[in-house]
Protein backbone atom coordinates (compact mmCIF):
# COMPACT_ATOMS: atom_id res chain seq x y z
CA UNK A 1 0.00 0.00 0.00
CA UNK A 2 1.07 3.58 -0.79
CA UNK A 3 1.27 5.95 1.96
CA UNK A 4 -0.74 9.10 0.74
CA UNK A 5 1.93 11.34 1.88
CA UNK A 6 4.35 9.75 -0.39
CA UNK A 7 1.44 10.37 -3.23
CA UNK A 8 1.20 13.84 -2.01
CA UNK A 9 5.29 14.36 -2.60
CA UNK A 10 5.20 12.83 -6.20
CA UNK A 11 2.25 15.48 -6.85
CA UNK A 12 4.04 18.10 -6.10
CA UNK A 13 7.14 17.32 -7.70
CA UNK A 14 5.26 16.91 -10.90
CA UNK A 15 3.38 20.36 -10.37
CA UNK A 16 7.24 21.65 -10.13
CA UNK A 17 7.95 20.55 -13.51
CA UNK A 18 4.83 21.51 -14.84
CA UNK A 19 5.27 25.60 -13.33
CA UNK A 20 8.94 25.00 -14.75
CA UNK A 21 8.39 24.09 -18.11
CA UNK A 22 5.65 26.89 -18.48
CA UNK A 23 8.04 29.26 -17.59
CA UNK A 24 10.27 28.16 -20.29
CA UNK A 25 7.65 28.25 -22.58
CA UNK A 26 6.50 31.83 -22.12
CA UNK A 27 10.50 32.67 -21.98
CA UNK A 28 10.81 31.75 -25.51
CA UNK A 29 7.41 32.32 -26.66
CA UNK A 30 7.32 35.85 -25.23
CA UNK A 31 10.05 37.46 -27.88
CA UNK A 32 7.84 36.15 -30.63
CA UNK A 33 4.78 37.75 -29.15
CA UNK A 34 6.36 40.86 -28.74
CA UNK A 35 7.46 40.92 -32.12
CA UNK A 36 4.17 40.25 -33.55
CA UNK A 37 2.69 42.80 -31.84
CA UNK A 38 4.86 45.53 -32.70
CA UNK A 39 4.91 44.55 -36.26
CA UNK A 40 1.39 44.39 -36.48
CA UNK A 41 1.52 48.28 -34.76
CA UNK A 42 3.82 49.63 -37.25
CA UNK A 43 2.29 47.67 -40.23
CA UNK A 44 -1.26 49.58 -39.19
CA UNK A 45 0.57 52.54 -38.87
CA UNK A 46 1.96 52.13 -41.88
CA UNK A 47 -1.45 51.56 -43.83
CA UNK A 48 -2.84 54.70 -41.83
CA UNK A 49 -0.33 56.85 -43.69
CA UNK A 50 -1.14 55.32 -47.20
CA UNK A 51 -4.76 56.16 -46.49
CA UNK A 52 -3.75 59.46 -45.80
CA UNK A 53 -2.03 60.34 -48.90
CA UNK A 54 -4.46 58.43 -51.34
CA UNK A 55 -7.12 61.20 -49.38
CA UNK A 56 -4.83 63.98 -49.55
CA UNK A 57 -4.09 63.48 -53.67
CA UNK A 58 -7.65 62.62 -54.28
CA UNK A 59 -9.12 65.77 -52.68
CA UNK A 60 -6.20 67.70 -54.12
CA UNK A 61 -6.72 66.75 -57.48
CA UNK A 62 -10.88 67.27 -57.16
CA UNK A 63 -10.14 70.87 -56.45
CA UNK A 64 -7.37 71.33 -59.17
CA UNK A 65 -10.29 69.96 -61.89
CA UNK A 66 -12.88 72.23 -60.91
CA UNK A 67 -13.17 75.16 -63.07
CA UNK A 68 -11.47 78.23 -61.95
CA UNK A 69 -9.39 75.45 -59.67
CA UNK A 70 -5.75 76.50 -59.27
CA UNK A 71 -2.59 74.72 -58.00
CA UNK A 72 -2.37 76.98 -54.93
CA UNK A 73 -6.25 75.62 -54.18
CA UNK A 74 -5.23 71.98 -55.00
CA UNK A 75 -2.06 72.15 -52.66
CA UNK A 76 -3.89 74.07 -49.91
CA UNK A 77 -6.91 70.93 -49.80
CA UNK A 78 -4.14 68.57 -49.65
CA UNK A 79 -2.18 69.87 -46.86
CA UNK A 80 -5.13 70.59 -45.06
CA UNK A 81 -6.19 66.75 -45.21
CA UNK A 82 -1.94 65.74 -44.14
CA UNK A 83 -2.47 68.41 -41.42
CA UNK A 84 -5.55 66.76 -40.42
CA UNK A 85 -3.92 63.41 -39.86
CA UNK A 86 -0.71 65.10 -38.23
CA UNK A 87 1.91 63.84 -40.96
CA UNK A 88 5.30 64.89 -41.16
CA UNK A 89 7.96 65.51 -44.42
CA UNK A 90 5.03 64.92 -47.19
CA UNK A 91 5.94 66.91 -50.43
CA UNK A 92 2.85 67.25 -53.17
CA UNK A 93 3.08 67.45 -56.79
CA UNK A 94 1.07 68.51 -59.42
CA UNK A 95 1.37 67.42 -62.67
CA UNK A 96 0.98 69.48 -64.92
CA UNK A 97 2.65 72.23 -62.67
CA UNK A 98 0.21 74.97 -63.67
CA UNK A 99 -3.23 73.53 -63.88
CA UNK A 100 -4.52 76.47 -65.49
CA UNK A 101 -3.08 76.09 -68.78
CA UNK A 102 -4.55 72.50 -68.77
CA UNK A 103 -7.54 71.71 -71.33
CA UNK A 104 -11.16 70.49 -70.44
CA UNK A 105 -11.32 66.65 -70.96
CA UNK A 106 -7.14 66.64 -70.38
CA UNK A 107 -6.20 64.55 -67.13
CA UNK A 108 -4.48 66.75 -64.20
CA UNK A 109 -2.64 63.80 -61.66
CA UNK A 110 -1.55 64.86 -58.04
CA UNK A 111 1.36 62.67 -56.57
CA UNK A 112 1.84 63.32 -52.67
CA UNK A 113 4.36 61.55 -50.87
CA UNK A 114 5.95 61.01 -47.16
CA UNK A 115 8.47 59.48 -45.83
CA UNK A 116 7.60 56.04 -43.06
CA UNK A 117 10.46 56.97 -40.92
CA UNK A 118 8.85 60.63 -39.77
CA UNK A 119 5.56 58.73 -39.73
CA UNK A 120 6.23 55.75 -37.84
CA UNK A 121 5.55 55.17 -33.92
CA UNK A 122 8.98 53.91 -33.44
CA UNK A 123 12.35 54.75 -34.07
CA UNK A 124 13.07 51.25 -35.61
CA UNK A 125 11.25 48.75 -38.34
CA UNK A 126 11.33 47.33 -41.57
CA UNK A 127 9.28 50.89 -42.58
CA UNK A 128 12.42 53.25 -41.65
CA UNK A 129 13.96 53.49 -44.99
CA UNK A 130 10.02 53.62 -47.13
CA UNK A 131 8.93 56.48 -48.69
CA UNK A 132 5.48 56.06 -49.31
CA UNK A 133 3.67 57.77 -52.17
CA UNK A 134 0.06 57.99 -53.94
CA UNK A 135 -1.30 59.21 -56.83
CA UNK A 136 -5.08 60.65 -57.88
CA UNK A 137 -5.55 61.09 -61.66
CA UNK A 138 -8.88 63.19 -62.84
CA UNK A 139 -10.02 65.24 -65.95
CA UNK A 140 -10.41 68.62 -66.00
CA UNK A 141 -13.80 69.72 -66.06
Amino acid sequence: MIRSSHRTSRNRNRNRKRIGAAVVEFAVCLPIIILIVFGSIEAASLLFLRQALVQASYEGVKTAVRRGGDESLAILAATDVLDGRSLEGFTIELEPSDVSTVERGQPITMIVSAPGEENSLFPFGPFRNQNVVATATMVKE
